[in-house]
């Protein structure tokens, strides 16, 4: 079983002698950087891909990231009943009903420490609803039960931090495994949508040099961009010529905002619309590289030109490629590979790592740390006022939750948390170093 990538597939109903209509089923005509899984003997896989397909009937249509994300889980179900020997549809024995099996070889990577429990709920979660697509759309029916439901309540919080409950339809294979509360223990990750690690000050002082002895402008403003706002990878390098257009009045103290998600041409997550405040003196840097002779000459060299000539992007390679293209790029269909940032995760790799160690710096991050960054180096300025009685804690965790675009509370509060987490640690360490000292001069 193999997966290939259409650059684009044409959705309609096909009549004879070549003619084709809209077909009704489906509000989109086409799909672009659509999954085909095919067998071993060039065949596409039947039911397989009708899922896949299901899927764009949905009002909300899953976007090309995550249909393939759902493309491979499956792919990887099939790889796996091949190599056991067993059939997806069809069960001799209860103890071999496919699902079941599938679910304790995922619980073994587990253990091994192969997948993290994320990734198996992602993975059974997949072939749960392949299989409920065939028992309810293809009306399969089979001999022992795939699994067992049941009604479970779940206590959460709202995105305004208030506790609520529901009731949840469960399954048995579903339950992700008991991990360790991150959010409560660790002092070195905060849990924003990923293990993210802030980085020290003297690690950020460390880095922006760095960046300064390799000279990669694009590279280094895309940093910046990320230290000094919170944005993500994919908001970085959608950004547009659009966005860079005000006027900067330097005897204002206030950050310029550049609105980005949906409807702005700049990627977030989930599509949220929210502000991104720029420090003057950035703005103005990411405007004099937009008229630098060098920016034009590779926006000359972009193959894909736009109606409007502000929305190309401001962050181009020396072939004129985006680094990251936007979901909603009408050029997406030509790509091969869509850019969606690996280059500059393989700078951080191969180049910055390099420029680091030749400086006796050892540190390893990835280019969303920069986004907690951000968001500690916004808490610790809030807190003196905290503690001065200036603003109250409520005021400074909002303040950074519109600042970071976050959709919970809960989320900004694990900054709080980590922080708090460290300066114990910070104490408790520095308290044992002292008493080691005195310990050992006492001795000398």
């Amino acid at each position: 079983m193999k997966k290939i990538i259409l650059p684009k597939l044409d959705i309609y109903t096909p009549l004879q002698k070549s003619n084709q209509i809209i077909n009704e089923d489906y509000d989109i005509d086409n799909y672009l950087h659509y999954p085909i899984l095919i067998d071993e003997d060039g065949i596409p896989w039947k039911y397989g891909n009708l899922y896949l397909l299901s899927k764009l009937k949905n009002y909300k249509k899953p976007s090309s990231k995550t249909l393939d994300s759902i493309a491979n889980d499956l792919k990887d179900f099939m790889l796996w009943c091949k190599q056991s020997d067993i059939d997806y549809l069809t069960a001799k024995r209860k103890v071999l009903t496919p699902t079941y099996k599938y679910r304790g070889y995922l619980q073994t990577l587990y253990e091994n420490g192969k997948i993290s429990s994320s990734t198996l709920k992602r993975k059974i979660g997949s072939v749960i609803g392949f299989y409920r697509y065939l028992i309810n759309e293809q009306y399969i029916k089979f001999k022992f039960p795939l699994w067992e439901e049941g009604i479970t309540s779940i206590t959460y919080f709202d995105n305004k931090g208030f506790s609520q409950s529901k009731n949840i339809i469960t399954t048995d294979i579903a339950k992700a495994p008991l991990v360790q509360n991150q959010e409560i223990t660790n002092e070195e990750f905060i849990k924003d949508g990923a293990n993210l690690k802030p980085l020290t000050e003297n690690e950020q002082v460390s880095i922006v040099k760095a960046l300064l002895q390799i000279d990669n402008k694009e590279m280094t403003l895309g940093f910046l961009i990320s230290i000094f706002t919170g944005a993500r990878i994919s908001s970085v390098y959608s950004l547009r010529l659009k966005h860079f257009k005000k006027n900067i009045d330097f005897e204002s103290k206030d950050d310029i905002t550049v609105k980005i998600g949906l409807g702005t041409d700049c990627d977030t997550k989930g599509d949220k619309q929210y502000l991104l405040y720029f420090p003057l003196w950035l703005y103005q840097m990411i405007k004099i590289y937009i008229q630098s002779p060098k920016s034009v000459i590779k926006r000359e060299k972009a193959k894909h030109i736009f109606e409007d000539n502000d929305k190309q992007y401001v962050f181009l390679n020396n072939r004129g490629r985006p680094y990251y293209v936007s979901k909603y790029d009408p050029y997406k269909q030509d790509y091969r590979n869509i850019p969606n940032g690996n280059t500059v995760r393989l700078f951080i790799l191969n180049t910055l790592q390099k420029v680091l160690k030749k400086n006796n710096k050892n540190i390893k991050f990835s280019f969303h740390d920069l986004r907690a960054t951000f968001g500690m180096n916004t808490l610790n300025r809030l807190l003196p006022l905290v503690k001065s009685g200036e603003i109250d804690i409520s005021f400074a965790l909002h303040y950074v939750k519109e600042r970071m675009g976050h959709s919970s509370l809960i989320t900004t509060e694990r900054y709080l948390n980590f922080q708090k987490l460290n300066q114990v640690k910070l104490k408790i360490q520095n308290g044992f170093e002292d008493h080691l000292s005195k310990l050992i001069l006492n001795e000398l």
